[in-house]
């Protein structure tokens, strides 16, 4: 049970600090779905699954009032990734995760607010040991409210993985919004700047850490058990907004992918790092 939590930093991203100082009012929430797929054009590797990379995958937010001040936020999130190729020769690989995040979201004071959560999440190839990909991992954050267009935060946020180092980093926030068009956002490891065109067209530049992995199921004459892909994406993208119920957003960009093999005691048996590779997305939010 040492894989990196594969989902935490994107729930981090979309749930957590989002849900700091500037919350939405502790109104009853409206159901939100988001859905994403992806393609990534990738090359072949033998420390872990690559070739052409198709990801499908769907995120619940979370938001429950508590009190005027004090909220829960967080995630559940699912998804599937099937890769041309394999480290063992085969015809591919599929892989399976889920995740979920809590955390408890609130202001001390007009302008500091604080954000403790907790997460578990699993990652496994198809016909392994989901029991043995479990991961745990926590994050807490204090936000700092510098004028109505200006919010900082600093934390941790601790996780495990596979290789016995279990990862601890600084959790990072910024609301900036710059103008009145023109919004930066640092959300854990992931930056986004939007640019608002119009009421309904937007565009943005977007980067974030991208760490994956998953339990390996067993197969004959091979000593992995896990791999762990330390990966980083940087794009652009136009996003569609026509009512507030739907968004559609399209997104072009380069990936770069650092694999690992570990056998069963957690040892490196072989990495590998891959040159960047081009991807493209189509991401849906539904509110209803």
């Amino acid at each position: 049970m040492r894989l990196l939590a594969p989902a935490a930093l994107c729930l981090l991203a979309t749930s957590a600090w989002a849900g700091s100082a500037s919350a939405p009012p502790a109104a009853p929430p409206r159901w939100v779905l988001d859905f994403e797929n992806s393609l990534e054009f990738g090359e072949d590797s033998p420390a872990g699954p690559g070739g052409a990379i198709f990801r499908s995958q769907v995120s619940l937010p979370l938001f429950v009032p508590l009190s005027s001040t004090w909220r829960l936020i967080g995630a559940l999130r699912g998804g599937w990734s099937d890769y041309e190729s394999d480290p063992f020769g085969g015809s591919g690989m599929e892989t399976w995760e889920t995740g979920g995040l809590v955390a408890l979201d609130g202001d001390f004071s007009q302008t500091w607010s604080g954000t403790f959560g907790a997460l578990g999440s699993a990652s496994w190839e198809d016909g392994a040991s989901f029991s043995d990909s479990w991961n745990v991992g926590a994050l807490a954050l204090a936000n700092y409210r510098f004028s109505p267009a200006l919010q900082a935060g600093l934390g941790a946020l601790y996780l495990t993985r596979q290789g016995g180092d279990d990862l601890l980093v600084p959790a990072l926030g910024l609301d900036w919004q710059v103008t009145e068009q023109l919004a930066v956002k640092l959300y854990g490891l992931d930056l986004k700047a939007t640019w608002e065109l119009s009421e309904v067209w937007s565009v943005y530049c977007h980067g974030e850490f991208d760490p994956r992995g998953a339990q390996l199921r067993v197969r004959e004459g091979a000593l992995a058990e896990t791999f762990r892909d330390q990966g980083f994406r940087t794009s652009g993208g136009v996003q569609w907004t026509p009512c507030r119920a739907f968004r559609l957003a399209l997104e072009v960009g380069c990936a770069f992918h650092k694999y690992n093999l570990y056998d069963s005691a957690e040892v490196e048996l072989i990495q590998d790092r891959l040159d960047p590779a081009p991807f493209i997305s189509l991401a849906a939010r539904l509110s209803f």
